[in-house]
């Protein structure tokens, strides 16, 4: 049973019993009978000032909830403090249940954190519990679904509280050997030695030189700082990679396994990239909930890795439309970009967005989970276009 449904037992809520003491007065004061008068008057003033007090003691008293850190890998340690803070002079009992998701708590069911505490006047107490988070995913924690009333719990009012707390489990990282990038010349000069700029990586601000195009103002940063600053652009690099990922044949029960290890080693491919000093972006054609777009343009920023992984850890294999119709509508793929598309297996699909990139002039190659059957003799992409899963990671990873 969910504790918020558990039901309310005391003396003073059972009409039976309080039936019982009323007719216990009745008689005592029918016959006389001073000693059992004055405990049933006790009885019903006890009862009259814990309902006084449960009205009262709602106020004032708040449940704070705060989380080691909000975003994770798999196995990674969530700590977990509940605070209880009675801001009044009046002491109040704390009843709080907390539910947390399985997945969160490391365990195959969900569950119900319970505590109970006795505050008194302006005092706080908290209490903490430790998770191993197990699996991929984006889970609210809350809202704390509390109860306070009189010292004696004869009467327990419920007291709403809407504070939620998100958790980010990103995809875990795994170890994959080294995944060579088909290489396209931007300007013809690698690195510091072009003598052009690449609006694509933007290191940092200055203050507005004249005769400088006025496209290169960054009006963010002006407002913030009240003067006009434009922006820092490194030279032109030779590599920069378009991650694709294709959820189409992901929807099959049978392939649940193989989309989470495709993000697996799609963290694990854009964590080598980033260390490997290449730009990186990502698209998919997944349903991200959250309000998340469905593309992380190619950049090469501190936060740009955690883009990528954020939207990892919220994707769902529920397809959107065609990767083709995303990329043709939604993103202007800059020059100089290579790909890497990920996708369950050979399709039609696949065939669609390789014509699509080759019309571009943006090599791709494609990464499959799954590998050809001897049936499949339609629509088929050329091998060497073609790697899998397998051929990238480790032995003790397959």
């Amino acid at each position: 049973m969910r504790p918020d449904l558990e039901p309310r037992t005391s003396a003073f809520t059972i009409t039976f019993v309080q039936v019982i003491i009323f007719v216990f007065l009745f008689f005592s004061l029918l016959y006389g009978v001073p000693e059992l008068t004055l405990f049933t008057l006790i009885i019903h003033t006890m009862g009259i000032v814990s309902y006084l007090w449960s009205r009262a003691s709602v106020k004032h008293v708040k449940c704070k909830i705060t989380l080691s850190k909000k975003k994770l890998f798999p196995g990674g340690k969530l700590k977990l403090d509940i605070w209880a803070i009675n801001s009044k002079l009046l002491p109040v009992l704390f009843k709080v249940n907390f539910f947390v998701p399985g997945a969160i708590s490391g365990s195959d069911t969900d569950q119900w954190i319970s505590e109970e505490i006795s505050l008194l006047w302006y005092q706080q107490s908290f209490f903490s519990r430790e998770f191993f988070p197990k699996k991929r995913g984006v889970y609210n924690l809350g809202p704390p679904q509390l109860r306070v009333g009189d010292p004696f719990g004869f009467f327990l009012r419920m007291k709403k509280e809407r504070n939620r707390s998100e958790v980010i489990v990103y995809p875990r990282i795994i170890t994959i050997r080294p995944v060579t990038v088909p290489k396209k010349e931007f300007f013809g000069i690698p690195g510091a030695q072009s003598p052009v700029e690449d609006p694509i990586f933007v290191f940092g601000t200055r203050d507005y030189q004249p005769g400088t195009p006025s496209r290169r103002i960054h009006w963010k940063v002006s407002a913030r700082h009240n003067r006009l600053q434009e922006k820092l652009c490194e030279p032109a690099e030779q590599e920069k990679l378009l991650i694709l990922l294709d959820v189409d044949q992901f929807e099959n029960e049978q392939a649940r396994d193989d989309f989470e290890r495709t993000l697996e080693v799609i963290a694990s491919l854009a964590l080598q990239m980033d260390r490997r000093g290449i730009a990186v972006g990502f698209a998919t054609n997944g349903k991200i909930p959250g309000g998340r777009s469905n593309i992380t343009p190619i950049a090469r920023t501190p936060q740009q890795l955690e883009f990528i992984l954020d939207s990892l850890a919220r994707i769902r294999f529920e397809k959107i439309g065609p990767l083709t119709d995303l990329l043709s509508r939604g993103y202007q793929i800059p020059s100089g970009v290579s790909s890497i598309c990920f996708a369950c297996g050979r399709s039609s699909q696949l065939r669609a967005t390789s014509a699509f990139l080759k019309n571009r002039n943006i090599p791709v190659r494609f990464a499959l989970a799954q590998k050809t059957t001897a049936c499949e003799k339609t629509n088929r992409l050329q091998d060497e276009d073609i790697f899998y899963l397998d051929d990238i990671l480790v032995p003790e990873n397959r």
